[in-house]
């Protein structure tokens, strides 16, 4: 079984996941969706199945309700899946992407290979359409965090985190992360091998 490079991301707003979707197509990549479910909480109690042709409005109004939503699909022929939920205030993307055919993706450290993809995916991130949103975001290989407000108890709290991007207001310009180097206003990239 491959590892899966994950892009974990929590917001203050819902990401318009029609504007998603046409990034990765003027990216280039072909990106099919094969499966929608939803469940009513994290022990997959009373699972639904929905269309893939509905409307992005319909699956984050679930979202909105309260659902877990559970996207499964394609990019390139590399299966991916994106479960997006919300705790109180707080919505949490979790996309994960399967390494089997991008081996050089499977690391837990930025090189020649993995270093454009990780700014690409950040520059999406820091995009004048997530930026005012984004509250954090924690990119890696198997990647384990959950949010609170306090980064250092998330950040103690995570495992496998390879990059940090954080939104505006939460800059961490003035603070030092250890086992990480700051590489831009609000981009933190782990040191070294780990």
């Amino acid at each position: 079984m491959s590892a899966k490079f994950n892009i974990i991301i929590f917001t203050k707003n819902v990401i318009d996941l029609n504007w998603l979707l046409g990034v990765v197509k003027v990216k280039g990549l072909n990106a099919n969706i094969n499966e929608i479910e939803s469940v009513e909480n994290w022990e997959f109690e009373d699972l639904q199945i929905h269309a893939c042709e509905n409307d992005t409005k319909e699956i984050l109004g679930l979202l909105e309700e309260g659902r877990i939503i559970s996207i499964i699909g394609e990019v390139n022929s590399n299966k991916f899946a994106v479960m997006l939920s919300k705790i109180e205030n707080i919505y949490e993307i979790r996309v994960s992407l399967d390494t089997k055919h991008i081996v050089y993706l499977d690391s837990d450290m930025l090189d020649e290979l993995t270093q454009p993809i990780y700014d690409e995916v950040s520059n999406i991130l820091l995009s004048s359409e997530m930026v005012d949103s984004l509250l954090i975001s924690a990119l890696g290989v198997e990647v384990i965090v959950d949010y609170y407000d306090d980064f250092q108890k998330m950040n103690l709290n995570s495992y496998n985190v390879v990059r940090w991007v954080f939104g505006t207001h939460k800059t961490r310009s003035n603070h030092s992360l250890k086992g990480y180097r700051q590489v831009s206003t609000n981009i933190w990239d782990k040191i070294g091998k780990g």
